[in-house]
């Protein structure tokens, strides 16, 4: 009868009995092997055979690209495949199923093949009472709103998405030249309300605002918090008309608060008609607002047509230098 000269008879039987009372402990070897025994090839083959044997049974049925585990009682089950996305979650004393990621306040979870995007979605850190104020925060869509500017448009004129709103920008402005972004305003009362920041040349009179259009005689009033010549800011509303309305200076009313904020620092703005009166009025946090500017709107227009924020160029000291008004937020609702 054949033997096995290069495995050591001891060893042989060491490892089958290892593997009989380890991985495949329900297996049953037809020949038990003795410590000291030579080994026969045939009985070693035959066991062998059945260790085999004992694996293909124990493999796990799961169909293609399962993810395989312990069943308990030596079996192996698989979950279902997964989709993109998706992890293996644990349950304690139950089998691992495939589940998804729940997204908290202020996330973004997107499965993707073989990968998941997390990102922080509006803007700030929570509702905490500030100027970003994430629990007061709508976005603005660029599609909601059609440019306007002055006859003569200031120069690379544009209205833009951003990934934190929209975007009104001019690469240069010479004196009396504007852009607006306008949206159509409901009838009967109403109020809008916007977060914007202004970057660019303040002096001597350019003003980021919130202007409401009149569409039938091309006058608009503007609100804003701007530059007050070279040396200081201030609080403003103006008069305009020719062209859609926002061509001349037609006049207007400041007055200086030298405790507020610069008009390069984020600012909420309200302006609210309640039927016969505009109400401009400001705030921090975007949740307590200060009135400072109540004025007739049949005082020089006649109806009320489109509002948005502008900006508004008046003797420049730099013209060339480009502005961006940058609006984080914005809503009109009817009262």
């Amino acid at each position: 009868m054949p033997r096995v000269p290069f495995l050591a008879p001891t060893l042989a039987a060491a490892l089958l009995t290892a593997a009989a009372s380890t991985a495949f402990a329900q297996c049953t070897l037809p020949n038990q092997l003795q410590a000291g025994e030579v080994a026969d090839a045939t009985k070693v083959t035959t066991n062998f055979t059945a260790l085999a044997n004992c694996a293909d049974a124990q493999a796990s049925s799961a169909s293609a690209n399962s993810v395989v585990y312990n069943a308990g009682s030596g079996t192996l089950a698989g979950a279902a495949p997964l989709t993109d996305g998706q992890l293996l979650i644990g349950s304690t004393g139950h089998p691992p199923q495939a589940g998804t990621l729940s997204a908290g306040s202020g996330i973004a979870i997107t499965g993707n093949a073989a990968s998941l995007a997390i990102s922080a979605t509006g803007s700030g850190t929570g509702a905490a009472v500030d100027w970003l104020n994430k629990a007061a925060v709508v976005k603005p869509t660029l599609s909601s709103f059609t440019m306007r500017t002055s006859t003569t448009a200031p120069v690379g004129a544009a209205v833009s998405a951003t990934t934190r709103g929209i975007l009104l920008s001019v690469v240069s402005s010479a004196d009396s030249r504007a852009i607006m972004a306008e949206t159509p305003l409901p009838t009967g009362k109403w109020q809008a309300t916007m977060l914007a920041v202004y970057t660019g040349p303040l002096s001597n009179y350019a003003q980021p605002t919130i202007t409401v259009r009149d569409a039938a005689t091309n006058r608009a009033f503007s609100f804003m918090l701007g530059a007050g010549g070279t040396g200081g800011y201030r609080f403003d509303y103006v008069k305009t008309s020719g062209g859609v309305g926002l061509d001349a200076n037609n006049g207007d009313s400041p007055f200086q608060d030298v405790g507020f904020s610069l008009p390069s620092e984020p600012l909420w703005s309200r302006l609210a008609y309640d039927g016969s009166t505009l109400v401009w009025s400001f705030s921090h946090d975007g949740e307590a607002f200060t009135n400072a500017y109540s004025i007739s709107a049949t005082a020089w227009l006649s109806q009320l047509s489109t509002i948005g924020p502008a900006i508004l160029f008046y003797q420049p000291t730099h013209p060339t230098w480009n502005s961006g008004y940058h609006i984080l937020s914005w809503t009109v609702v009817s009262l």
